[in-house]
């Protein structure tokens, strides 16, 4: 089994987080819950850089995809955007159909995100009034830059979704500032809680969009802003050992200082991908549209995936594969949450042994030292 989790989430959760989970179960209508509840909101309005409410779910990164399409669609015909830079964008696509809205895909060519030019084009193009896109697409490790896009799509008068299930708590998010309406993200990414709970975050100005009745029994929008006040209602039953974990883990993460923990994500990514190119290994995603939490890297000729995940698993390091067209073809190495530099280092050690394994040339402790070089000339 193996002892590095080095995935793009679910990510390793720090032991003072999982023994807060570890807590007798309390009443999700007690005051100690709306404490510890409203702490979590308090503490993620911080992480999102946002004035407006926050939506805690029992659920995953899809649940809070699917309300947030729900809520931001406000008509039946709609017409939405959707900037796709890999499989997960394709997640966006079914999301906001199934929402009423009627969708345009711009795809961006492999490995590349997208300019507030390409966004204007394709405005003009569809008459969009919903804009959504992936923060981080994690299939491709692509990063598009949200506030460039934000500000486009607010030039134009559109409405922007954003998808940071890989980036809140790994990368900025200025919600207020930038202009974007609605983010939702997981709690097992670089938030460094287990799975199981479903983030959304609006605007102080998309506020509005939870002010009206939704669609059936859980997608009700004002019953659920409802449950998001300092008392409980009967609306769902909260995760309540989850929010505890996920208040513990906001703590850190507060206590790290979000500049700090944004810059330590930004040197662990330079340092794996100056340690994989000095192996000879190409990455997905281009310069300029590289992620702080997630590495995609093609497979070099004559490795296959299932040999090297299983070489990598058998040093106690897990990585991931590809999704969709990349099946097969690529491997991801997730950096985000509590990852640190030895566990980088580790990993691209483990990386090394396990290509020469597969009779992949390569010069033992090449890529270490090139990651090595990175973390040392930022102090780490």
């Amino acid at each position: 089994m193996a002892k590095l989790l080095m995935i793009p989430g679910p990510t390793p959760v720090a032991p003072e987080v999982l023994l807060s989970s570890a807590a007798p179960v309390i009443s999700h209508t007690s005051p100690e819950f709306d404490e510890i509840h409203s702490d979590a909101l308090r503490m993620l309005a911080k992480v999102f850089e946002t004035k407006g409410p926050i939506v805690l779910l029992p659920g995953s990164g899809s649940l809070a995809m699917e309300f947030a399409s729900r809520s931001i669609v406000e008509e039946r015909g709609e017409k939405a955007l959707v900037l796709k830079a890999g499989y997960f964008g394709g997640y966006l696509e079914k999301a906001l159909r199934a929402a009423g809205a009627e969708v345009k895909v711009v795809e961006a060519p492999l490995g590349r995100g997208f300019r507030s030019e390409d966004l204007a084009r394709a405005l003009d193009e569809s008459g969009a009034s919903i804009v959504a896109f992936q923060h981080v697409e994690t299939s491709t490790s692509v990063a598009n830059p949200v506030g460039e896009l934000a500000g486009e799509a607010k030039r134009k008068g559109a409405k922007v979704l954003v998808d940071g299930v890989a980036s809140i708590g790994g990368m900025e998010m200025r919600m207020e500032e930038w202009g974007v309406d609605v983010c939702l993200t997981g709690s097992q990414k670089a938030l460094s809680t287990p799975p199981g709970l479903a983030i959304v975050a609006y605007s102080s100005k998309a506020k509005r969009l939870l002010e009206r009745d939704g669609e059936g029994l859980y997608f009700d929008f004002k019953a659920v802003a409802r449950e998001m006040e300092s008392t409980r209602n009967y609306h769902f039953t909260p995760a309540v050992n989850l929010v505890i974990a996920l208040r513990e883990s906001l703590r850190r993460i507060l206590s790290e200082g979000l500049a700090e923990r944004y810059r330590r994500h930004k040197v662990l990514a330079r340092a794996v991908q100056a340690g994989v190119e000095a192996l000879g290994l190409k990455i997905v995603a281009e310069e300029g549209f590289r992620a702080d939490t997630v590495t995609a890297i093609w497979l070099p000729e004559g490795i296959q995936w299932p040999k090297l995940y299983a070489e990598m698993k058998a040093r106690g390091v897990e990585i991931a594969g590809g999704l969709g067209e990349l099946k097969g073809r690529i491997f991801r190495i997730g950096h985000m949450g509590e990852v640190d530099a030895n566990d980088v280092t580790a990993t691209l050690a483990a990386l090394e042994r396990s290509l020469r394994r597969q009779g992949y040339k390569v010069e033992l402790g090449v890529g270490v030292k090139a990651a090595q070089e990175v973390l040392a000339e930022e102090g780490f």
